[in-house]
């Protein structure tokens, strides 16, 4: 069994108020497609959204793995997206992003941090090889597909939102 785990975090400052900004996160069927893209996002029912992530791999093996996520609002500065199991799927996904805002005067911090978790049983020509190798090629494959769509999913959400409020 291959356990892959990624964390990415960082933060942006929008030149914003709390208000606005929380309400365009409210607005979850807007922004997830939104921001996810160029990935696949299907709504499943209201709040839950399917997304098929990018082809990754490594020594031969490629999977792109799906999963659904839901938004949950804690409250009007934190704002988590988190993981839907999927049992149809041969592995598991497991998702927990988390927008935390701060507001200050004329800006709002965001902090952001994502916790992605693959699990799934290597194919059998991959167990004939020293497990060590495999594990870290494919946890690398894994960092560079989760730091890839999480900077993007970031400068899409900020791009879009930039654009909402000069066209509001």
């Amino acid at each position: 069994m291959l356990s892959l785990k990624d964390e990415q975090r960082g933060d942006v400052v929008l030149k914003t108020s709390l208000p606005p900004l929380a309400g365009y996160l409210r607005n979850h069927a807007h922004w997830i497609p939104v921001g996810f893209k160029p990935l696949v996002v299907r709504p499943l029912d209201s709040g839950t959204y399917r997304l098929q992530l990018p082809e990754f791999g490594a020594l031969g093996f490629q999977l792109a793995p799906q999963m659904a996520l839901r938004q949950i609002e804690d409250d009007e500065c934190h704002y988590r997206l988190v993981s839907v199991p999927m049992p149809e799927l041969d592995y598991e996904v497991s998702f927990d992003g988390l927008f935390r805002l701060a507001p200050t005067p004329g800006s709002v911090g965001v902090f952001w941090e994502v916790r992605f978790a693959l699990a799934l049983e290597a194919p059998g020509f991959l167990q004939m090889l020293p497990q060590a190798m495999v594990q870290g090629a494919a946890q690398a494959a894994v960092r560079a597909m989760t730091s890839s769509v999480c900077h993007s999913l970031v400068d899409n959400i900020c791009r879009d939102y930039r654009s909402q409020i000069r066209e509001g």
